[in-house]
């Protein structure tokens, strides 16, 4: 009916993606509201993750080289960026023998909680990356 509101919680982003509306909340405090589409493309581009041995050693050094940010998030480094499937090539050129693998994809709820908030959902300890996001404190 017209002018009903439906309050929706939930832990899955997928349920949350069908949504008209939603918040994000982490720990008990209010981080974004918006609809799904406008939250996800406050990502800027792709997400990039790394799998390697060293996340926090390479991060810094994929920074360094290409000017940009390289999160190190549950383990994997995490970079967002508006060209990645051209990106990579460059990254792999540059440190390839170092990934056990490399994904790209356009963002996610699941993206826009970690860009958010610093961590994943399902991260527990929250140590490592909050260290690296401010709002992951």
């Amino acid at each position: 009916a017209a002018g009903t509101t439906i309050l929706l919680t939930t832990h899955f982003m997928e349920e949350a993606d069908r949504c008209d509306r939603m918040a994000i909340l982490d720990r008990g405090r209010l981080v974004t509201v918006g609809t799904p589409t406008e939250l996800k493309s406050r990502i800027g581009g792709d997400c990039i993750t790394i799998e390697c041995e060293d996340p926090a050693g390479l991060s810094g050094r994929i920074a360094k080289k290409f000017l940009c940010e390289a999160a190190v998030v549950n383990g994997a480094i995490r970079i967002e960026r508006s060209d990645g499937p051209a990106f990579v090539p460059q990254l792999a050129t540059a440190f390839g023998n170092e990934f056990r693998s490399v994904t790209v994809g356009k963002p996610t709820l699941e993206d826009v909680f970690v860009h958010e908030t610093g961590h994943r959902f399902d991260d527990e300890s929250d140590t490592e990356s909050s260290a690296n996001h401010p709002a992951g404190a």
